[in-house]
């Protein structure tokens, strides 16, 4: 997940992850940030710390994946976050109990869901 997302999450102001591809896990995942953050949405929020790249941050439970309409898409902006119209088919990953690391845990990523290294996990502190 690329920054400001990530840290949007961690704050609690965003609580949909969009995506363009649906999953049917549900349950606790560890966010992980990307190598490389989303220049256009850094400008967006100026006001948020999300300079930690490359690693995981935090876990939140994932609770819901739903595909956008254009009706959902727009009633839901406050919470996905993401501007203008819809790009394409979108998946909404709706998620609740998060919880941020007490430090960052450098490791690299992957694309979509990946598994995490015990080694990774035993760094992890809440």
């Amino acid at each position: 997940m690329k920054q400001p997302w990530a840290e949007l999450i961690l704050l609690g102001r965003k609580t949909i992850e969009v995506r363009s591809w649906p999953t049917d896990f549900r349950g606790p995942l560890i966010l992980h940030t990307g190598k490389k953050p989303e220049l256009e949405a850094l400008f967006r929020y100026p006001d948020i710390d999300a300079s930690y790249l490359g690693g995981f941050v935090g876990v939140a439970e994932l609770v819901n994946v739903e595909l956008f309409t254009h009706a959902s898409w727009s009633r839901l902006r406050s919470e996905h976050m993401v501007p203008g119209p819809m790009p394409g088919e979108a998946f909404g990953w709706r998620f609740r109990h998060v919880r941020r690391l007490k430090r960052p845990v450098d490791a690299s990523g992957s694309l979509k869901l990946f598994p995490v290294s015990e080694n990774a996990r035993q760094a992890m502190e809440f």
